[in-house]
């Protein structure tokens, strides 16, 4: 079972553009939080304090909002996160709340280990997919699936599939979809010349 991070929060009014401006520029990260039949509510966050969080334990996995004037801090997920075009920095988040009750879907960040241990037998590591959908209760959330791929040789793959999930835990997204491959140097050069050049075919009208 992994423990939720701790979030605390401010209410915020509805108000102008020039005033999410003026939170910004102050420091604050605007957000809103729904779900669970409640009505929405606007809040805002320190941004340093809330970026060090995301900065140690990401953006998936369970989260203790803790909002000023209540009593007890609501369990959610973020859904939704805006950056700045040119900084990236966070400048607006959406919570959802869940039922702690309730299986609910989420994304999980998937880590991959070992390259270096196949780069020097001479493999090349192509990665394929990022992150999987598991369905599960809130509480049962993984913080990421970590994969160690010192072992694959030349040919092997690792797939959903392999992953070591908990019982609790069921993976939505398609058991054959690649985590990661070990190629051979000359094919790994010819997946890279192919996907370029599809990138450059025209697109017929």
């Amino acid at each position: 079972m992994v423990l939720a991070q701790a979030l605390t929060a401010a209410r915020r009014e509805l108000k102008t553009k020039g005033y999410l401006n003026e939170l910004k520029r102050g420091g604050r990260i605007p957000g809103v939080v729904y779900g669970q039949e409640a009505q929405p509510l606007t809040i805002s966050l320190d941004s340093k304090e809330s970026q060090r969080i995301f900065n140690h334990h990401g953006y998936r996995g369970l989260f203790s909002l803790q909002i000023d004037g209540e009593t007890k801090p609501r369990m959610v997920l973020i859904r939704d996160i805006q950056r700045h075009p040119v900084g990236q920095q966070v400048t607006h988040i959406d919570f959802l709340i869940v039922n702690m009750k309730e299986n609910i879907s989420s994304l999980v960040a998937v880590q991959i280990l070992g390259e270096d241990e196949v780069t020097k037998r001479g493999g090349v590591v192509q990665t394929g997919a990022k992150e999987v959908e598991v369905s599960c209760l809130p509480a049962n959330i993984p913080e990421s699936f970590v994969c160690d791929i010192s072992n694959l040789e030349i040919g092997d793959k690792l797939v959903v599939a392999d992953l070591v999930v908990d019982p609790e835990v069921e993976l939505l997204t398609d058991p054959e979809t690649m985590l990661a491959a070990v190629l051979a140097p000359s094919r790994a050069a010819v997946e890279a010349e192919e996907a370029e050049e599809e990138e450059a075919a025209p697109v017929e009208e």
